[in-house]
């Protein structure tokens, strides 16, 4: 394996173990990728500033150098506190998205960088904001038709979430890329963006050599960077994450990270 210049890794299903806590195993392992000049950073579907609260309650903040946010539709640089955009949605599209998944139950949502703005309050709603520590505002979206925004999530029940999908994979969506990132969450983000993408536009600006990144995940919206890069798949993952991953690690919930650092890179 190369020598490794940036580790960077999913949130839920990889960072953080069912209990929705990082390891004192793992947070080691992460503290000591620092002795060794190797940055840390967190490739996420949620809002950095939301991570950025949260990586205090996880007790990893002095160790995060880089938060790329929403899917790779931006980045924070912990070092300098500067965000950088990288594709974002055109509102515009957001009432085409409504209308071709109307048969479907289900709420939508986009953050912003100071709340979660959603089409009604249910529990899928309320849960997200809470998790997020984001305030929750009912608005109907309707304001962001007007507006660039990063993405707006589904949220429903599996089963639901299930169709959704399989009806994306049916219909013709030039405008807007779909991808199933958690059994409950279903995202929609511009055509061109992926996580593996803002990665890139990341290590343009910071000057890192994209063949010396290593990833790890779980879900579907991590597939493009666990292909493109030294990619990890945890114990726990999809299928076809485990399918396309160099490597694969023990569970989130068996310190997968810190297992894997411990033996390749540490």
């Amino acid at each position: 394996m190369k020598a490794i210049e940036l580790v960077l890794v999913d949130i839920d299903g990889t960072l953080l173990n069912d209990q929705g806590m990082v390891t004192p195993k793992t947070i080691e392992a992460i503290k000591k990728l620092k002795d060794k000049q190797i940055l840390f950073g967190i490739a996420t579907g949620r809002t950095p500033f939301a991570v950025k609260h949260l990586i205090k309650k996880w007790k990893i903040e002095p160790y995060v150098d880089v938060i790329m946010g929403f899917n790779g539709g931006c980045y924070l640089d912990m070092r300098t506190q500067k965000m950088s955009s990288c594709y974002l949605l055109d509102g515009k599209f957001i009432p085409v998205i409504l209308e071709a998944f109307q048969e479907f139950d289900f709420n939508a949502g986009i953050y912003d960088q100071e709340s979660f703005h959603v089409l009604k309050e249910d529990h899928f709603a309320i849960e997200i904001a809470k998790k997020n520590q984001l305030p929750l505002v009912v608005d109907g979206l309707t304001p962001y038709y007007h507006k660039q925004i990063e993405k707006m999530i589904f949220m429903a029940d599996k089963e639901e979430i299930q169709k959704i999908s399989q009806h994306y994979h049916h219909i013709d969506h030039p405008y807007y890329r779909g991808v199933q990132s958690t059994p409950i969450l279903f995202e929609f983000l511009n055509p061109e963006l992926s996580k593996s993408k803002g990665i890139e536009k990341m290590c343009q600006e910071l000057n890192l050599s994209t063949d010396c990144i290593l990833t790890f995940g779980d879900e579907l919206n991590d597939y493009e960077m666990i292909r493109d890069y030294i990619g990890v798949a945890m114990a726990n993952a999809n299928p076809k994450i485990k399918d396309i991953a160099q490597y694969t690690t023990t569970s989130n919930n068996e310190d997968g990270i810190a297992v894997f650092l411990e033996n390749y890179i540490l």
